[in-house]
C-alpha cells in the first residue's frame, strides 16, 4: 500500500503504555516514521513496506486499519506476536481472526492513539499469536480481560 492511499485514521501510532507491557518486541512491521515501538520498525513512510518483507521474532503490530485483512493475514502466517486492533466483534473478519488468534485481550480502558484526536470510539482488542504472546498479555497489567474463543459460527450470507 502506498503513503498516498492511506486514510487519516491508518497513521495513528499505539501509546508506549500499551506496547511497553508487552515486553521486548522485535519488530513492528508497519511502524509510524517516527516510531521505536521494536528493536527493527519499518515505516511505509520510508519505503520499508511490511507485507513484502520477511518477518522475525516477536512481533508487535498496530496495521492501518483500512488494510486490516492483509495484516492480519501476516500475522495469521508469523504466528508469533501481538496484533492491536478496533473492538468489532460483530464485523466479519472479528471471528476468523479470533479463532486464528485463540483468544483475544479487551482492553479496559480506550486508547487515545497518537497522532488522533481521541480513541476509536469503540475500544480496541488485542489478539495474540502463540503461547508466549498469551503469556505477555496474561501476566502485562494491562486493564482488560481475556477472551477464550470457544466455538464460532460464520454468519450466512444473505
Amino acid at each position: 500500500m502506498a503513503r498516498g492511499e492511506m486514510k487519516k485514521n491508518d497513521t495513528l501510532q499505539t501509546p508506549a503504555w500499551v506496547y511497553e507491557a508487552l515486553g521486548r518486541i522485535d519488530l513492528d512491521p508497519c511502524a509510524g516514521i517516527e516510531t521505536n515501538i521494536g528493536a527493527v520498525n519499518w515505516a511505509l513512510e520510508r519505503g520499508e513496506n511490511g507485507l513484502e518483507r520477511e518477518w522475525l521474532g516477536f512481533v508487535y503490530c498496530n496495521p492501518p486499519f483500512s488494510q486490516k485483512e492483509k495484516w492480519a493475514a501476516r500475522m495469521i502466517e508469523h504466528g508469533t506476536g501481538i496484533l492491536i486492533l478496533p473492538e468489532r466483534g460483530s464485523a466479519p473478519w472479528f471471528g476468523p481472526l479470533a479463532v486464528a488468534a485463540g483468544g483475544y485481550w479487551v482492553m479496559g480502558k480506550k486508547i487515545n492513539f497518537v497522532g488522533g484526536p481521541s480513541s476509536n470510539n469503540l475500544g480496541s482488542v488485542l489478539f495474540p499469536f502463540g503461547d508466549e504472546a498469551r503469556e505477555r498479555l496474561l501476566n502485562s497489567g494491562l486493564p482488560g480481560h481475556f477472551a477464550e474463543v470457544m466455538s464460532y459460527r460464520a454468519r450466512e450470507c444473505a
